[in-house]
Order: structure tokens, then C-alpha cells, then sequence
């Protein structure tokens, strides 16, 4: 009887030492299939835990921490966005102020890039630069492509979600938060994409964030409204053009809209509203005259954070960040608005890239 508490014990020693052996190695993270779609989850704020996810559309499933798996090392704090250049993917890195720049492919680490204040997105202008908006300095970044250099562009405001028509970048001046009030926080700014200048500014309403352009080149944005009075929220359509208004939507006090995307024929934009943390998805064509009344799809007590419409079959994939605290997950719904499937994720899934 000796003997055989005797070896169970040495079983259990050698099973708990075979367990805390640690493996310093970077673990092959799965090769992201030629079509899928990337999901950044930000993390708790503060935390340094956000984590990439991919979403394989042959395979139906998703893979988490490809990031970590690939590299042995987390992304950094408050994954904010990312951006797909040629074989390689950036991901920008809010709160730790940097980029990092990985095989697309792979997820192998290829550089990181510091010195920013506070990056948020990031938009390629051309083969040799790209712009990075900036929530905390009032200006962006211009990136060369070929040795990671940077500069900054003054403006005045800061800068946000960015998008591209002709030789024009138009930037969504979200926050004055961090300027004390002292700047805007109601504007588009538009910027000579070629000598990388402000060449105007469209006045819209109160912190304008989300933006995408239709088959019209006409740009839509949402306008979250501001938490003090008084509120603006609203969806606003701009010629990109002649940088004029053309349309705008005022929603009822108290809502929240966000989350803008646009289906591949550039005929309808979906976007969220309702109250904080009560989002619904709405559908609207771009030739309407009124704000849709009817969900288009139901939070059903979920927790939508952001969306994104896959631009070949129309599917729409909304993120629910749960209660913050753990993983959220991915919905995917058809271009009907019919649940396919739901994916687990990491912690607040947010920006998602399709590849």
C-alpha cells in the first residue's frame, strides 16, 4: 500500500512540474485564410490585454491571441485599429503609443513604431506614406511607408477616423477633451493628401467620429452629440466635392449613434443607435430622406459595440463587448439580418479588417 501511495505521489509531483514548465518559444500562431476577417479587441484600459482574432469564412470559426501565439508577447494597451498595406498588417496601440507592424500572414513581428500621443487610426494615402490620426495632439502624422520615419502636420484639432477621395483625406474631429475645450470638436478637416496640408474645414455637429463614402462620393458621418447640452447627435452626408452639407439627420435626445459601415455597392449605410450600451442597428439608402424608425437588427439585451458590412455577400458582423469584463463575441447575420453565427472573441472586440 506504501508503494502505491508512493509512486501516485511522484505521478502528481512529475504531472505538476510537466504543467508549470513554461515554453518561451513563440507558438506558430494559424495562418489567416485569403478571405476572413480581422477583429482587434481593445482590452481593459490600462491593462495591456488586447489581442487580435480572425475570423475564417470557409472554416465557419475563429481563432483567438494570434498576436501573442505568433510573437510570445501581448499587443500593448487599448488595441485601437488596423490597417492592411500590400503583405503587411499594422496595429495601432492606443494607450501604449505605438504601431506595430506584422506579416500579415504570419503575424510575425516586423517593427514597431513609437513616438506618437495618442494614434487612433491609420488611412494609406499612397505606395510610400500613410496618415495616423491623433486623439490627444492637434494634427496627424504622416508615416513614410518605406523606413518608418514620421512627421507631424499641425491643424489645430485633433483627429479621428479618416477616408480618402481623390487627393483629399477628410478627418473626423471627434474630441477637444484633452485641449481643455480650447479646439473644435464639430469639424471635418480636409487635407491636401498630396503636399499633406489643410486646405478646409466643414463644420458639422458635435463630435463627429465614424465615416464612409457611398457610390455618390458623397461622405456620411456620425456625429455622437457630446455628453453636455447641448446634445447634437446626428447622421450628416457631405458632398466631397464642394465640402458642403448636403444632408443631415438630427436624432432624438439621448441617443447614441455609432458604429458606421457601408455595404459593398455603396448603396446603404448601417450605423447604431439608441441609448449608451443599448444599441440597435439600423439600415438606411443613401437616397433617404428620413432616419429609419424600425431596428434593422436588435441588440436583444446584447452589448453592440461596433459593426462592419462584408462588402462581397452583404453579411454584417456586429461585436457585443459583453459587460467589459469578459470576452465578447462576434455576430454574424446575413444581408437580412438573420443570425449565422456567433464566435467568441477577446475582451471588447471592437475594429474589424477584412482580409
Amino acid at each position: 500500500m506504501k508503494r502505491k501511495v508512493l509512486f501516485l505521489s511522484f505521478v502528481i509531483a512529475m504531472a505538476l512540474v510537466s504543467c508549470n514548465k513554461r515554453n518561451d518559444s513563440p507558438q506558430p500562431a494559424p495562418q489567416p485564410a485569403t478571405k476572413g476577417l480581422f477583429v482587434l479587441n481593445e482590452g481593459t484600459f490600462t491593462y495591456a490585454n488586447a489581442s487580435l482574432s480572425f475570423y475564417d469564412f470557409e472554416k465557419n470559426e475563429a481563432e483567438n491571441n494570434l498576436f501573442f501565439r505568433a510573437n510570445n508577447a501581448p499587443i500593448g494597451d487599448v488595441g485601437q485599429s488596423l490597417a492592411l498595406i500590400a503583405d503587411d498588417l499594422y496595429i495601432v496601440v492606443n494607450n501604449s503609443k505605438y504601431i506595430y507592424k506584422v506579416d500579415a500572414k504570419t503575424i510575425i513581428y516586423k517593427a514597431k513604431i513609437e513616438g506618437f500621443t495618442s494614434p487612433r487610426y491609420m488611412l494609406q494615402v499612397n505606395n510610400d506614406k500613410a496618415y495616423v490620426s491623433d486623439l490627444v495632439s492637434t494634427g496627424f502624422w504622416v508615416l513614410n511607408l518605406n523606413n518608418l520615419s514620421k512627421s507631424f502636420v499641425e491643424t489645430g484639432n485633433t483627429t479621428e477616423a479618416m477616408v480618402k477621395v481623390g487627393n483629399e483625406v477628410f478627418m473626423s474631429n471627434w474630441s477637444n477633451y484633452y485641449t481643455g475645450g480650447v479646439s473644435s470638436n464639430r469639424t471635418i478637416q480636409v487635407i491636401d493628401c498630396v503636399n499633406d496640408e489643410l486646405v478646409d474645414e466643414i463644420e458639422v455637429a458635435k463630435e463627429p467620429s465614424a465615416m464612409v463614402v457611398d457610390k455618390n462620393n458623397h461622405i456620411w458621418v456620425s456625429c455622437s452629440g457630446d455628453y453636455v447640452q447641448p446634445y447634437e447627435p446626428s447622421i450628416i452626408c457631405i458632398d466631397a466635392a464642394t465640402h458642403q452639407v448636403i444632408r443631415r439627420f438630427d436624432l432624438a435626445e439621448g441617443s447614441y449613434p455609432s458604429g458606421l459601415a457601408i455595404d459593398g455597392a455603396g448603396e446603404n449605410i448601417f450605423f447604431m443607435n439608441g441609448g449608451y450600451g443599448t444599441l440597435n442597428v439600423y439600415k438606411m439608402s443613401v437616397d433617404a430622406t428620413e432616419i429609419p424608425e424600425t431596428p434593422f437588427i436588435t441588440t436583444d439585451s446584447r452589448v453592440f459595440y461596433n459593426l462592419k458590412v462584408n462588402p462581397q455577400n452583404g453579411d454584417i458582423y456586429v461585436t457585443d463587448a459583453k459587460n467589459y469584463v469578459v470576452n465578447g463575441d462576434l455576430l454574424r447575420y446575413s444581408s437580412n439580418g438573420t443570425l449565422l453565427g456567433t464566435y467568441e472573441m477577446g475582451l471588447i472586440p471592437s475594429y474589424m479588417l477584412f482580409n
